[in-house]
């Protein structure tokens, strides 16, 4: 069985709408890092897909915080004379906020603060000693004044991707954010690394670790509509129930599709490579399982229309009703059509149940027909064809 729980990083609140309400189509559960203590306020989209789903799971990250910060300590201190020229925080404005992920050098004179539980004392001494942090106590959380030790956003940034793999080390749970760069920043973080990614010493590490996360959102982004704050989030709390045999089975072909990538890229070290292979992954699981679905749902329509319009018409009451509401030019027409729509409803339906349940991208298919918006006429559509069990 694939994961169900993704840890979202490197903030406490989900910053993109639209992220959140795609993650809640393929995570059962999303963890985030919650420090004890810390002012939750989320936006109103994301209390809604929370509500009654416990979709979100607040996570204390003072077990990997104590395991992470010596390996920090150590770095900073070994480090402190190169760390300081990069990211001293004299002169600094801090803005408490980071407006995208940053890159692993200074390139803004904002700073950003880390929660002060997030933060053993003598990880902050060290920070402080070598001019890299200070506490501050003048920004808010709503009308929670909140203490922060105040650092450069990258390397918040690194301290926060550490503390989530440690996490997702000790969770099993499958780190996943709405920042692409920090997709980057997994791997093993010993104090040689930390020292190396904050100085720029090494290159970004593949992504093995978060190919199931991106292989998902991959999947479920190429059925959405274009403009997602639009769909009510009570819709994407439908669709996670709703279908939940065609979910474990979309599920399954994620874990497939990443367990083809990792055991393909284990040798692999170039990036770019990394991405043809996730790339391909995704085709041969995923895309083409959809391709053929919609193909085989609308050879399904073709053959039942062809059904309906040859098989000999049969004079009923009901015909005739929908020979009126067909518009017909006849009513041996619209009789014949409707009674053969009607004798032809259960074996459509369940040939089309059959085929949405055997395929991995199943699920996929009901996303996308149930948030695409239709127009009048194709909803009208969509109801007669739903008569004749054709319409998903």
């Amino acid at each position: 069985m694939a994961l169900q729980t993704g840890l979202y990083y490197p903030y406490v609140h989900l910053r993109d709408e639209s992220w959140a309400k795609a993650a809640a189509l393929y995570w059962r559960n999303l963890a985030r890092v919650v420090p004890a203590g810390f002012p939750v306020r989320d936006r109103e989209v994301v209390r809604e897909l929370n509500q009654g789903s416990g979709f979100l799971i607040d996570t204390d990250p003072r077990p990997a915080v104590e395991a992470v910060a010596p390996a920090f300590i150590a770095a900073v201190r070994d480090n402190a004379e190169a760390l300081r020229a990069r990211f001293a925080v004299e002169d600094r404005r801090f803005t408490s906020r980071w407006q995208s992920a940053p890159r692993l050098s200074p390139t803004t004179l904002d700073l950003t603060g880390l929660y002060p539980e997030e933060v053993p004392g003598e990880l902050e001494d060290a920070l402080k000693e070598a001019g890299l942090s200070y506490r501050d106590w003048r920004q808010m959380v709503g009308n929670q004044q909140v203490s922060w030790v105040v650092v450069d956003p990258a390397l918040a940034w690194a301290y926060k991707c550490a503390i989530t793999e440690e996490l997702a080390r000790r969770t099993a749970f499958a780190p996943v954010t709405d920042q692409l760069e920090a997709y980057t920043a997994t791997g093993d973080w010993t104090a040689e690394r930390i020292a190396d990614t904050l100085l720029g010493r090494t290159a970004p590490m593949v992504g093995r670790e978060t190919a199931q996360a991106r292989l998902a959102m991959m999947a479920v982004r190429c059925v959405l509509p274009a403009d997602l704050r639009h769909v009510p989030a009570e819709k994407v709390v439908q669709l996670r129930t709703q279908y939940a045999d065609e979910f474990v089975a979309f599920s399954a072909a994620v874990e497939a599709a990443t367990a083809d990538v990792v055991g393909a890229t284990q040798e692999v070290t170039d990036r770019s490579a990394f991405e043809l292979h996730l790339q391909g992954a995704f085709d041969l699981h995923l895309a083409q399982p959809l391709e053929s679905l919609r193909k085989a749902m609308n050879g399904l329509k073709l053959n039942t229309v062809f059904t309906t319009l040859t098989i000999k018409p049969e004079v009923s009451v009901t015909g005739a009703g929908l020979a009126w509401l067909l518009g017909g030019t006849t009513t041996a027409v619209g009789t014949g059509i409707a009674f053969t729509a009607l004798a032809t409803r259960q074996a459509a339906a369940r040939e089309r149940d059959t085929l949405v349940a055997s395929s991995p991208a199943g699920y996929l298919l009901r996303v996308e027909k149930e948030l695409k918006p239709a127009t009048v006429l194709k909803r009208a559509g969509r109801v007669v064809a739903r008569t004749a069990g054709v319409g998903i």
